[in-house]
């Protein structure tokens, strides 16, 4: 090695694995099992009790086998600079799964389990550390990334009417809803678009609801419309990097962490006004009535540009997965900030003291959301998480005797 490259390391590795641990929520799937049932008709349309076959057996069930890869490399430069990076790919083959495309017609109770389940997953890691002195002053820095994702390519499930309902070729936790492309400005314009979801609902719609694009065109807003939107509320992109500085007793050290390609839903009870099934006991947060460019009548010029529909006690059954309802949840967050002072060595020995430190430092400082503003996009979807980030200060001290 030399001065300039202090460490080189490359790595890799290809390798197979199986898993027993298959899942599924059945034992001994060998074995075929017999249940009791009260739902056979004979020719009076009588019905009477017997037994018939509950789960089918398998007697070809195997191990799921995993096929791994992995690619990496070490590089240090000027004994002062460490670069680390990993990149990895992984095929699953053979999950035990149930195989939905068995049609109802054969009679099957139960749909059987069986190995044809296949997904891929593929990601990179990497870090970065950086140490030097200058004079006096102590300088340290980090950086971290990872970015991971996955596919579905066979999961037992049939093929849908539309490509776009399709879970096939998507994430593994990939959610399903419908496109809006905006709000209705007019009595008019509901008129004339597609029913949405059923003549009943379609009748109750005023402007400022939701409008849903009828991907099938087929004149109705229902299930054949559903398509992948956004991205799963799972990160496939997070990072965190900071610093630290030291001099002559005084520290100061910084830490910023951040996501990408996330998406969260607006739902739960603090989000979607009149949803928790009490009207006369219901909350939500305020941000919700105050949010700019919510629809109301007064705005209705601005519909177009309009963030949030209207909020009304019919909103929770209109309101379902939509595009609008999905938010961009990537975040830059000053996750920590600390600043210190130790105390000189002599002044402590009078007093018997090996070291002695005073520090101030915070947790979650400032957060940087462009689309989500009421509620921490750290915390991700569900109706209980829907609160802003908490802030924490701390004063201490530092003694060792």
């Amino acid at each position: 090695m030399t001065d300039v490259v202090s460490k080189l390391k490359l790595k890799a590795s290809v390798g197979q694995v199986g898993n027993d641990q298959i899942g599924g929520n059945v034992r001994f799937i060998y074995l075929g099992t017999v249940s009791t049932t009260n739902d056979y008709v004979y020719g009076n349309y009588s019905k009477t009790s017997g037994e018939r076959v509950n789960e089918v057996a398998n007697p070809n069930v195997g191990w799921e086998v995993s096929t791994k890869q992995n690619y990496g490399f070490e590089l240090g430069l000027f004994n002062k600079l460490e670069i680390q990076g990993d990149w990895y790919h992984d095929v699953r083959d053979h999950i035990f799964v149930r195989n939905n495309n068995i049609p109802a017609y054969v009679g099957m109770t139960t749909v059987p389990m069986v190995n044809v389940g296949k997904m891929k997953s593929w990601g990179f890691d990497g870090s970065l550390e950086y140490r030097d002195r200058i004079g006096q002053v102590n300088i340290t820095g980090r950086g971290t990334f990872t970015y991971a994702n996955n596919e579905i390519l066979r999961n037992g499930d049939a093929l849908n009417k539309y490509p776009w309902m399709n879970s096939v070729g998507q994430k593994i936790y990939q959610k399903f809803g419908w496109e809006a492309v905006g709000l209705f400005e007019s009595q008019e314009e509901i008129d004339r678009s597609p029913i949405q979801f059923s003549e009943g609902n379609h009748s109750r719609l005023r402007p400022g609801d939701i409008k849903y694009r009828d991907l099938n065109g087929d004149g109705v807003i229902d299930d054949y419309d559903k398509m992948p939107i956004g991205f799963c509320d799972i990160p496939e992109i997070t990072y965190g990097f900071g610093g630290a500085i030291e001099w002559k007793g005084f520290d100061v050290s910084i830490f910023f962490q951040g996501t990408a390609r996330v998406s969260l839903f607006e739902e739960g009870s603090t989000i979607v006004p009149f949803s928790s099934g009490y009207k006369n006991n219901d909350g939500f947060l305020r941000g919700v009535m105050e949010t700019a460019g919510r629809w109301t009548i007064l705005t209705r010029m601005r519909v177009i540009r309009a963030r949030s529909v209207r909020v009304t006690l019919w909103i929770i059954t209109i309101r379902r997965n939509h595009h609008s309802g999905v938010r961009n949840a990537a975040f830059l967050r000053l996750k920590n900030a600390e600043i210190g002072y130790t105390f000189p060595k002599r002044w402590m020995e009078k007093m018997a003291i090996q070291n002695l430190r005073l520090y101030v430092s915070g947790v979650n400082l400032l957060t940087w959301a462009p689309d989500v503003h009421l509620f921490d996009p750290d915390l991700g979807s569900g109706d209980g998480r829907k609160y802003p980030p908490t802030r924490v200060f701390n004063v201490g001290l530092n003694i060792n005797f």
